[in-house]
């Protein structure tokens, strides 16, 4: 059975990630031109190794320290997803909450996990009095998917700040209904 819950400082090693996969071959990549989003096909694989699974574990830790807020998805003792978004809430037509990352281990995917790591950062982010989530994605065909299925779309307001790259597709979700 899975376990979301919230994550505190104490929580956060820099080895909790060690024995997390990820290895994902992008075949499909959302690519914007002449402002129309157009499916293409590529080849690309994003693989942590384990200075990257480090360097998360820590990137994560930072969040909190922020003030921001980190959600895990746990089987047992075994860490099978996590999702957070910083402390920081900016915007001119709403207040944006920055979902920095969400990723469910390889062999966990397509069990909806993702969805409730995406429901408790919600309910989080709207605690902290956000009006919405802004991701900057990874354009890949799944990335997007995942995110059109949770109900998010193309954002409306682009924050700057919170943009990872200018690859990435910008999303948005209203918590609207959470507040």
């Amino acid at each position: 059975m899975i376990e979301i819950k919230d994550l505190t400082i104490n929580d956060i090693t820099p080895d909790m990630l060690l024995s997390f996969n990820h290895h994902e071959l992008i075949t499909k990549m959302w690519v914007k031109n002449n402002d129309q989003w157009e499916l293409t096909e590529v080849s690309e694989v994003h693989e942590w190794n384990k200075e990257k699974k480090m360097w998360v574990a820590e990137y994560i830790r930072s969040q909190i320290e922020q003030g921001g807020s980190v959600v895990a998805a746990f089987d047992g003792d075994v860490l099978v997803g996590f999702c957070c978004v910083d402390g920081y809430l900016m915007g001119k037509t709403a207040k944006y909450a920055n979902l920095t990352m969400l990723f469910v281990d390889d062999n966990r995917k397509r069990k909806g996990i993702g969805r409730k790591l995406f429901d408790k950062i919600c309910e989080n982010a709207a605690r902290m009095g956000a009006d919405k989530l802004f991701m900057s994605a990874v354009a890949s065909f799944e990335t997007i998917a995942f995110y059109f299925a949770m109900d998010c779309e193309d954002a409306r307001e682009i924050i700057t700040d919170y943009v990872d790259t200018e690859q990435d597709r910008y999303l948005e979700y209203s918590l609207a209904t959470l507040k």
